[in-house]
C-alpha cells in the first residue's frame, strides 16, 4: 500500500515482477454495520451510518495532521472498544456506547484546536446525548496529590 504512511513505492525493476491489481475503497458502512451486530448492538444500521458520517465529517473538516487516522484500522478499533464497553456496562443505552467510544478513542490524538471541533460533531450526530467521563477516584486524587 504505497500510500499508507511510511510505505515506499517498489523500484521499476522489482515491480515488473510483480502483476497490477485493482483494488476498490471498502464500504466501511457495511463493515461497521456487520461488526456492531457481532457485538450484539441491535441498533447497529443507524449507528453505523451515525460512526461513518462522523469519520467522514472529521476527516473533511479538522486540520490535516500526520498522526490523524479516520480509516479502517481507527474504526476498527472503536468498534471493538464499543463492544468491550457493552459487555461491561449491559445497561447503557447502545448510542451512548457508541458515543463514548468515538470520543475516548479519538479525543486523545487531536490538537487542541481540533478538540470543540469534534465535540460538536458528535453533538451533531448523538443530539441530546451527554456522557460523562469516567472518573478513577483513587487514580486522580492521587495525581492530585502529586
Amino acid at each position: 500500500n504505497p500510500g499508507y504512511a511510511g510505505r515506499t513505492e517498489l523500484p521499476d525493476n522489482l515491480k515488473a515482477l510483480f502483476r497490477p491489481v485493482t483494488m476498490v475503497v471498502p464500504n466501511l458502512e457495511l463493515i461497521c454495520m456487520v461488526m456492531l451486530m457481532s457485538e450484539g448492538f441491535i441498533t447497529a444500521k443507524v449507528l453505523a451510518k451515525k460512526m461513518t458520517t462522523l469519520y467522514k465529517l472529521a476527516k473533511e473538516q479538522l486540520s490535516k495532521q500526520y498522526h490523524y487516522d479516520f480509516g479502517l484500522r481507527a474504526l476498527k478499533s472503536v468498534l471493538v472498544m464499543a463492544g468491550d464497553l457493552k459487555r461491561s456496562s449491559p445497561e447503557l443505552s447502545e448510542a451512548t456506547i457508541l458515543m463514548r467510544a468515538l470520543r475516548d478513542m479519538n479525543m486523545p490524538k487531536f490538537v487542541f484546536e481540533d478538540v470543540p471541533l469534534f465535540k460538536g460533531l458528535i453533538k451533531d450526530l448523538f443530539p441530546g446525548l451527554d456522557t460523562p467521563r469516567v472518573r478513577y477516584a483513587s487514580f486522580n486524587d492521587a495525581v492530585d496529590a502529586a
